[in-house]
């Protein structure tokens, strides 16, 4: 995390936690993006992926974020509620 000069009204810890969520969230792309290529692509004969690799990837990412959603909006509930904290 970067510093960026005081805090000054109150900006500070917000810069940092907006930047520990952006990380988070390109950490969550980059496992998606891994998990989906290793589930859809078999073989690296051709130098292009093919339509079905392609399909493959971008309903498997898709079904992974939404499951991430459903999940964090869970947690966000219950956080609201006195339970278990945020996004984890």
């Amino acid at each position: 995390m970067s510093y960026r000069g005081g805090n000054k009204g109150g900006y500070g810890a917000r810069n940092e936690e907006e930047e520990v969520m952006q990380a988070m969230l390109i950490k969550m792309t980059m496992s998606i993006n891994k998990q989906c290529f290793t589930e859809c692509v078999s073989s690296f004969k051709d130098e292009k992926l093919s339509s079905g690799e392609q399909t493959c990837i971008q309903s498997c990412a898709k079904r992974h974020s939404g499951a991430f959603t459903a999940m964090n909006d869970i947690s966000q509930q219950l956080a609201a509620k006195g339970g278990a904290g945020g996004m984890f």
